[in-house]
């Protein structure tokens, strides 16, 4: 966790395994980076429950190098 300077904000972290199954459809382009951000989240949230507004809609980024079974998302709430 962090705090910005004038802490009001803080930053927050969180490690989780993917769901079992996933990292194989990363490897094999089932699900990309290139795809289109609706489908991907559709995709997600049918096979392996992701929220598809919060979780499956703010994907950000597949590691390493755009393509490996590693993923960065999004998952900020507003107070």
């Amino acid at each position: 966790m962090c705090k910005s300077p004038n802490k009001h904000n803080r930053i927050t972290a969180l490690a989780v395994p993917l769901e079992e199954g996933l990292p194989l459809d990363i490897e094999s382009n089932k699900v990309s980076a290139k795809d289109d951000p609706k489908v991907r989240a559709k995709y997600l949230n049918e096979e392996y429950g992701w929220d598809k507004d919060h979780a499956a809609g703010k994907l950000w980024n597949f590691g390493p190098e755009n393509s490996g079974p590693n993923t960065l998302v999004d998952a900020t709430k507003g107070i």
